[in-house]
């Protein structure tokens, strides 16, 4: 079947396409078809998010934008708001040397995965770069070409080499953002600001069942309890329950255990081994045993 005519840019992307394929198998140019389609997807949200910015930098309400991207304002604010710059984190001023570092490799893998976004599974690859976090890891048989095979095996293969810093994923800021609030949750009150290290983000990632740094770690076999062991040499992972003061049991008189009365005069009273049983209930048991007896 003959390509019709086409404009430069689908023209420049079907050479792409069969560029990362090497080849005419249908399965591969569809594989390759969809990581440049993701790709480029991704970096067409990465203008609109660049824009979408500067508008509410500007004051620009998000009724307006909304209305100017064909929306409602809770939709545009929905889809926008981890862009707004009032939500930036503030996670640079308190992240640790060491942990930068470890940042840095991670934005270093992506790029050289050509990954749109840096994800979960490049923060942990990051982890391996210096600090506690990468002594834990090597301690429990986690390395990073393991870590690099089994992201391109779970998600996507790589792609080439990119230029440009890709952005941080919304499951990445969130897991900093995880990380910097286990950081202070672990700082006394008056050793602040949190200084948020290899070890806090090492938790996050490992701790979290759904996120792509988690589900590497199980393709590889890796022993979870035995990162939280480690860690628990250097965190509280679990915050300490408040105490738990016991309701006090309101004071109830002495009774007898058989007919329950509990107005019985002092002295009414017989006490056994976890029974009690007053004067008349003795009576009553006597005269049973009476009448009981043969006659003769």
């Amino acid at each position: 079947m003959e390509t019709p005519a086409l404009g430069g840019g689908f023209a420049d992307l079907l050479a792409q396409v069969h560029q990362r394929a090497a080849g005419n198998d249908p399965a591969g140019l569809l594989d390759a078809a969809t990581a440049i389609s993701a790709r480029h997807a991704a970096d067409a949200d990465r203008l609109l998010d660049h824009f979408v910015t500067h508008a509410r930098g500007t004051g620009m309400s998000w009724t307006d934008i909304g209305a100017h991207l064909g929306v409602s304002k809770q939709a545009a604010r929905q889809r926008f708001a981890t862009t707004d710059p009032a939500a930036t984190l503030p996670f640079a001023a308190r992240t640790a040397t060491r942990l930068q570092a470890c940042l840095d490799q991670a934005t270093a893998q992506a790029r050289a995965d050509g990954a749109a976004e840096i994800g979960t599974q490049h923060l942990l690859a990051g982890l391996l770069t210096e600090g506690v976090a990468a002594a834990i890891l090597e301690r429990v048989g986690v390395h990073t070409p393991a870590i690099r095979d089994a992201s391109h095996r779970l998600f996507s293969p790589p792609g080439p080499t990119g230029t440009e810093t890709p952005p941080m994923s919304t499951e990445a800021t969130c897991a900093l953002d995880a990380a910097a609030h286990l950081a202070a949750t672990n700082t006394p009150p008056d050793s602040r600001p949190a200084e948020v290290r290899t070890e806090h983000l090492l938790a996050v990632l490992t701790l979290d069942p759904g996120s792509r740094a988690r589900r590497v770690l199980n393709d590889l076999g890796t022993d979870i309890a035995a990162i939280k062991r480690e860690l628990q040499c250097h965190l509280t992972l679990t915050p300490a329950r408040p105490a738990r003061w016991w309701k006090r049991r309101p004071h109830t008189p002495p009774g007898c255990s058989f007919c329950g009365r509990t107005d019985i005069g002092p002295g009414e009273l017989v006490h056994g081994p976890g029974v009690a049983i007053c004067r008349a209930c003795i009576v009553l048991a006597t005269d049973i045993l009476h009448t009981r007896q043969p006659t003769g």
